[in-house]
Parts: C-alpha cells; sequence; structure tokens
C-alpha cells in the first residue's frame, strides 16, 4: 500500500512537470534545450533527439532537458505530446536548436545539427554549471 501511494505521488510529480505549459516554469530548475521543427515533419528534430539518446547522464548531470516544438505542440523527448497552448517560445519560426540558460536566457541558437558534446561545452562554460560543479563533491 505504501509503495504504490510512493507510485502514485511521484508519477504525478512527474506528469505536472511535463505538463508546464509555460518555459517559465522551469527557471532556475532546468536548462531546456529546445528542437524547434515549425515547418518540418519533426525528422531532423527525431534525428537531433537520437543523437542525445546515448548522454543520458550527461544531461541528468546538467539539468538539461529536451522538448521539441513543432510549431503547434511541445512534446517531450520521446514525441508525446505534452501542451498545445505553450507560451513563451522564443524564435517561433526557427528551425534547429535553442538552449536556455536556468536563468531563462538563451544562450545557443544554432539550425540543425549538432553535435551533443558543443551543447555540454556551451553549459559547462556557464558560471552557474561553473558554480555547480565546485560545489558537487
Amino acid at each position: 500500500m505504501r509503495q504504490r501511494l510512493l507510485l502514485i505521488i511521484v508519477f504525478l510529480l512527474m506528469n505536472s512537470m511535463l505538463q508546464a505549459q509555460d518555459l517559465k516554469d522551469f527557471r532556475w530548475k532546468n536548462r531546456i534545450l529546445l528542437i524547434m521543427e515549425p515547418e518540418g515533419d519533426l525528422t531532423k528534430g527525431k534525428d537531433q533527439i537520437e543523437l542525445f539518446s546515448v548522454y543520458e547522464q550527461e544531461m541528468t548531470e546538467r539539468d538539461l532537458i529536451i522538448f521539441v516544438y513543432d510549431g503547434k505542440t511541445m512534446r517531450d523527448k520521446t514525441m508525446k505530446k505534452l501542451s498545445s497552448n505553450v507560451q513563451n517560445i522564443p524564435y517561433k519560426n526557427f528551425q534547429g536548436l535553442i538552449l536556455i540558460g536556468k536563468d531563462g536566457g538563451v544562450k545557443f541558437k544554432e539550425g540543425f545539427t549538432i553535435d551533443p558534446m558543443l551543447i555540454f561545452e556551451i553549459i559547462d562554460s556557464m558560471p552557474m554549471r561553473q558554480s555547480e560543479i565546485k560545489n558537487t563533491p
């Protein structure tokens, strides 16, 4: 019974995070990699996600989450639809990747296809990330 309750609580917390409709909801918690493909069939976006799929640990260490925006709907990295009422999307018609820092600022914006290591290098050079590295035992 206790395990079931804990499982339900964890599920609800994860679901509420994924259902956030405004990127500001993630400010100071996560870095966001927006994969933007408003005019495409998400082929390039899926290819980009595949490149990141082997770097789950590196993404977790950097508090990096991936969202895909197709011009109408926000999706998670598994392409599950999260919301069609998304607000505060920068460069809505841009095709490529946008890295948003924990402070909510755009840190990197480039067309497809980007090597994940470049994104990690950019994150690791950020002052907030440097502080996180220093404070990690």
